[in-house]
């Protein structure tokens, strides 16, 4: 529970402390959208921005990266791979995108566990935003078991109140955190309650099996374009492809690059078969990786966590919350 204030003023202070022995993360605009980036000043930060228009997915899980870099010499060749990343911030993160990374934690800290995203994981401290502003369209948090302002998976959550914040240190890594924080006492301040997030069905795996063959799959992938916004939005959707190039300055990188389950071709193998070769097939993918195998593997766990910018941002309205609707449609 919070137990602390920090008012405006004072988190403006404590960020620019920040700056000096971190790398701070934090909701910003640039051209019109709401992003999380790198900041330089603390009045960058937007802490009255609603949802952000993409999560922080990118700075654990970069869109591409290189991976490894082969440099040739005399002495033979050197494989390299990237070095660690020092102490960083993520400040105003909504507590969907605190559940996000700890989906993604199942995938990449699991062994083999992955190198990079382990360094930027242990490097990084979550300082979430409780959504008393919230909810906003597309909004289904609370059915895929989080909340408004669920406190796990971060380590300190803030709370809008009168002239601040109410500040409630969740770990010992976000009470470190705080150690040069100008806190002061709560004093009755109180943050208002934040509401629930769209309590939309969830079927059980038999549902979901029930419907394998539903050719309700094929007229929704009729309004879909193909885009992918929906997986590059989405701060779970973790399917990549590697490639390799020739480096400017010589070598040879191998590059790990953000791919999508709803891109053609994407399940092509070698010899050219493609098992999922139709937008509806490759649609009903997306939607049972997301909540029926995936829960399969991890006890339960869903690849989503209602954050509903896949809802908003499809530009021809395919909507989770309906795909779940009509999987439930009948289940006692």
């Amino acid at each position: 529970m919070p137990e602390a204030f920090l008012s405006a003023a004072s988190l403006q202070r404590w960020v620019e402390a920040l700056l000096a022995t971190h790398q701070v993360i934090a909701p910003v605009t640039r051209n019109g959208r709401c992003v999380f980036r790198a900041v330089r000043r603390a009045d960058e930060v937007e802490w009255r921005a609603a949802r952000t228009d993409l999560s922080a997915k990118e700075f654990f899980f970069p869109a591409s990266e290189a991976i490894v870099t082969w440099t040739a010499s005399a002495a033979g060749t050197r494989a390299e791979e990237p070095g660690p990343v020092g102490p960083r911030a993520v400040l105003a993160l909504r507590p969907c995108d605190a559940h996000a990374l700890e989906v993604l934690d199942r995938l990449f800290l699991d062994d083999p566990v992955d190198p990079g995203y382990q360094s930027r994981r242990a490097a990084t401290v979550l300082v979430g935003l409780a959504c008393v502003d919230g909810p906003w369209p597309g909004c289904f948090c609370t059915a895929m078991g989080g909340g408004p302002a669920d406190r796990r998976r971060l380590d300190v959550l803030l709370a809008a109140v009168d002239g601040g914040y109410a500040v409630d240190a969740v770990t010992e890594k976000g009470r470190a955190l705080l150690a040069s924080a100008p806190l002061e006492p709560l004093e009755g301040r109180r943050a208002p309650d934040a509401p629930d997030a769209g309590l939309v069905p969830v079927a059980p795996a038999a549902a979901w099996r029930s419907r394998f063959d539903d050719p309700w799959w094929d007229g929704v992938a009729e309004r879909c374009l193909g885009c992918r916004v929906c997986t590059y939005v989405c701060p779970v959707c973790h399917c990549f492809d590697v490639r390799d190039r020739a480096r400017a300055g010589g070598g040879v990188e191998r590059l790990r690059c953000w791919d999508s389950c709803q891109a053609a071709g994407c399940f092509a193998v070698a010899g050219g078969h493609d098992p999922r070769p139709t937008k509806g097939r490759r649609l009903r993918q997306r939607y049972m990786h997301k909540f029926l195998y995936y829960p399969a593997r991890e006890q339960g766990a869903a690849l989503c966590v209602g954050c509903g910018r896949c809802v908003v941002q499809c530009p021809v309205n395919v909507d989770v919350r309906e795909v779940l609707a009509h999987v439930a449609e009948g289940v006692p």
